[in-house]
């Protein structure tokens, strides 16, 4: 009977340690997702258009 709660408190110490690096690299992500949204450059739609109003011959 002492193996049987061995066994669940394994089970239990690896469910917490994968659920605790899940939340870890979670964080990480949406860190460094937020701090890439806020450092990037606008886009200028402007420059997509060309400057003679018509179309460009290539």
């Amino acid at each position: 009977m002492e193996n049987s709660k061995l066994d669940d408190t394994k089970l239990l110490a690896i469910i917490g340690l994968l659920i605790s690096v899940l939340i870890t690299v979670s964080v990480l992500f949406g860190i460094a997702y937020f701090y890439d949204i806020r450092h990037s450059n606008s886009v200028d739609t402007g420059a997509c258009y060309s400057k003679t109003g018509g179309v460009q011959n290539l």
